[in-house]
């Protein structure tokens, strides 16, 4: 965001020379970058590794890089759909928040595709408390308190008013409803980057973007922020703050590879940075083994993958599904209820699994799509154009599908007030909010950032100061990214190489079918790629100026960590539940395994407790 931060960059460049600076100056300077700008992103500096918090300069050890240090009550890392939410609630409190998006702002992540997508609510909000949410293991007693707390009666609605959704409407000018049920309502035509668009616009939000945060500050227990790499130019940057809010997206890039990405929905920074950070300072990491999947991956490889060529998005189309020999998986007489598997994805997958376990499942492991007779929405028609460029029919002739991951856990677990295991960092994502149901969804993400921002917002009025702040771990920090930077092997492997063994592992055994004997060889092979080969991974330059390979690094052992959580989380729970199908365990055994599973990094091996998960009386 060059060019919309001139202004914060001279005026924080006059202060540099100073050498110190007061937290006052340092927030009046932001501000003046942010003044008409639609979105804005502050480039300036304050002096290397000054005491932002106080008066006193800090100087770093001898061989360490400088880092800038920005101050800020409130950090939000994350740009997406949660981190939306969790920025405009502070917004309508009046509270000025530093926005991280580690990719460019409005274009990145998930929400910066724009895609037409379907927004969904729910007609009834006592619904959130019946069996279709309840039985997901949802930390009920969180459920509970960031429902009666929502200040506004539909959180639905009001991101549709809200500026990102251009919904479809009747001659009347009602909204054209495409999903119309008594449990959920849904309307096409949603635009999430709009969204961000309408945020930018305030005067409050400070956005850093292209920064890639890869470690949390912690000190005696509390959480005094994030630090991490500027990313086109390589410098550090720590971003002091009293209450962080983590929100960094489903962190599912590990999965599959099938010669043009990773099998997912998701976007490449979506590698889990933060939530391993956690995980590498102790912090408990809860629902590892869940995921959600749709069969929007299309072969033959290559051609096209994911959400881009909106083949086969979700259950909606539920009638293009056919076996290995063509034949339509959801019929009146399949004895599937065809209305839940449109809203209940814990069904929709753990049917298609089962069904692929019988022997419909294509050689590669997929499924078919046969569109004709089928109705698709407008958007997945217009994309239809791309395969007649390549001399496809998609109408005319059977299509290979394979299950894509867009959701999962894997992230910090939390307490009823979103606190993870560390005062001072809340987790709008954290594990347990939807437990079997793969992790968060998009629209628990609007409710659940907006009742981080509360939270955080308490907490920072009863917070104790912090008197004296410890910067080792920051050079500590510093120094492994250095490393990784600098790193001389013989012999060694490219950052792509490593990543591409990491997905191809998890892609024989982390979809809806997770057969226990690839499960075995993936945590062996895991295990090979942690001891032998990703201590030779080294990049081909150690320029700062977008080194891709070295952020590539960096991300590897993240996805290394979370899918080592993964794996050894599906095989530790001996039975079925969520959205896949373990065929040696293939039901629910609620006697041993209705709890949530919480991996730690104890002594260079991961260790799993289980935890109950707070229920909640609704009578």
């Amino acid at each position: 965001m060059h060019l919309k931060s001139e202004l914060g960059g001279i005026r924080m460049k006059e202060k540099k020379e100073q050498h110190t600076i007061s937290r006052r100056d340092f927030l009046r300077g932001m501000a003046a970058g942010a003044v008409g700008v639609a979105a804005t992103s502050v480039l300036g500096t304050t002096a290397l590794a000054e005491e932002s918090a106080g008066e006193n300069a800090v100087q770093p050890s001898a061989g360490v890089p400088g880092y800038e240090v920005y101050n800020t009550d409130l950090l939000i890392i994350g740009a997406g759909f949660g981190a939306m939410s969790a920025a405009f609630e502070a917004i309508a409190k009046g509270q000025s928040v530093v926005m991280i998006d580690k990719g460019p702002f409005r274009h990145g992540g998930n929400a910066g595709y724009n895609w037409d997508v379907i927004a969904t609510w729910v007609p009834d909000e006592s619904y959130y408390s019946s069996e279709s949410y309840l039985t997901k293991m949802v930390n009920q007693e969180l459920f509970y308190k960031a429902e009666q707390s929502e200040p506004n009666p539909n959180t639905g609605l009001t991101v549709i008013n809200r500026g990102e959704c251009l919904p479809k409407r009747n001659e009347d000018g009602s909204l054209n409803l495409y999903l119309d049920m008594p449990m959920i309502r849904g309307v096409e035509g949603v635009f999430p980057r709009h969204d961000l668009d309408a945020l930018s616009k305030s005067a409050l939000i400070t956005v850093f973007d292209r920064t890639m945060i890869t470690d949390v500050l912690i000190n005696d227990g509390v959480c005094l922020g994030a630090m991490g790499v500027y990313l086109p130019t390589g410098e550090f940057r720590v971003f002091r703050s009293k209450a962080t809010i983590l929100c960094t997206g489903p962190s599912t890039w590990f999965y599959g590879w099938n010669t043009v990405a990773a099998n997912s929905i998701a976007s490449p920074d979506n590698t889990g940075d933060v939530d391993m950070a956690c995980f590498r300072h102790g912090i408990g990491i809860g629902d590892s083994e869940y995921a959600s999947y749709d069969f929007a991956t299309t072969y033959p490889e290559g051609l096209g993958y994911g959400w881009g060529t909106m083949m086969n998005p979700d259950a909606n189309e539920f009638g293009s599904f056919c076996d290995k020999d063509g034949n339509r998986i959801f019929t009146e007489d399949s004895g599937i209820d065809l209305v839940r598997i449109t809203y209940d994805r814990n069904y929709f997958n753990s049917n298609l699994a089962k069904i692929m376990y019988a022997g419909a499942a294509t050689e590669s492991g997929g499924l078919i799509a046969k569109l004709e007779e089928v109705k698709l929405r407008p958007a997945m028609q217009k994309n239809m154009k791309v395969f007649d460029k390549f001399g496809i029919d998609p109408y005319g002739q059977e299509l290979g599908i394979h299950d894509e991951i867009y959701e999962r856990g894997g992230t910090p677990v939390i307490d009823d007030t979103m606190m993870a295991e560390c005062k001072g960092l809340f987790c709008v994502r954290g594990a347990g909010v939807m437990g079997s149901g793969g992790g968060s969804c998009v629209a628990l993400n609007n409710r659940f950032g907006s009742y981080a921002t509360r939270c955080a917002l308490q907490y920072i009025k009863s917070a104790e100061s912090v008197e004296k702040i410890d910067w080792t771990p920051v050079e500590k920090e510093i120094s492994r990214l250095e490393e990784l930077r600098t790193r001389k092997v013989d012999g060694g492997y490219r950052p792509f190489e490593v990543r591409h063994m990491i997905q191809k592992a998890c892609g024989t055994c982390m979809g809806v079918l997770r057969a226990t004997d690839k499960l075995e060889a993936c945590d062996k092979e895991l295990e090979r790629i942690r001891e032998e080969v990703i201590p030779k991974m080294a990049v081909s330059t150690d320029s700062r100026v977008f080194n891709q390979e070295w952020k590539e690094s960096i991300e590897n052992y993240n996805l290394l960590d979370g899918a080592q959580l993964a794996v050894k989380a599906t095989l530790l729970r001996e039975e079925s539940r969520g959205t896949y199908l373990r065929p040696d365990f293939p039901e629910p055994d609620n006697d041993n395994w209705n709890c949530m599973l919480v991996g730690y990094w104890d002594d260079g091996g991961i260790r799993f407790e289980k935890r109950e998960i707070p229920g909640h009386d609704w009578a």
